[in-house]
């Protein structure tokens, strides 16, 4: 997996979900994020979790709290929907960030890192914005 830095999009698989997100019409992309990692009773992969975290942005950004480096694609879809998430959404993305940042092969990862503690903040930061 290519770590850029610990931002929510600073990685390879979130950068290549936003690809998929400029093509969805609606919050079922979302939804299938949150349920890779929510319904998952297995070792959650690195991969899984980045995305969930990035669709956790995206689900930010519709309640008006967005992230300051949202990519280009995540506006334009934020304002392509012009909707408010409805709460069981956003109970989604609370519960995978939940698993993401507690038993996670991402949490793993950057609890081995130098920069853990910055992601861990980001993290809450991200769980702040979506309360």
């Amino acid at each position: 997996m290519g770590i850029w830095a610990e931002g929510s999009f600073d990685n390879d698989d979130a950068g290549d979900w936003v690809w998929e997100l400029e093509e969805a019409e609606d919050i079922v992309i979302l939804e299938e994020a949150f349920s890779a990692v929510i319904d998952n009773e297995d070792d959650l992969e690195a991969p899984d979790c980045s995305v969930a975290v990035a669709a956790a942005e995206v689900v930010a950004a519709l309640r008006q709290h967005p992230a300051n480096n949202l990519p280009k694609e995540v506006q334009t879809f934020v304002s392509h929907l012009n909707e408010q998430p409805s709460e069981a959404l956003v109970t989604s993305a609370l519960a995978a960030l939940k698993r993401v940042r507690t038993k996670s092969e991402l949490q793993e990862l950057w609890d081995k890192s130098a920069n853990g503690e910055k992601w861990r903040q980001s993290i809450s930061e991200l769980e702040s914005r979506l309360r």
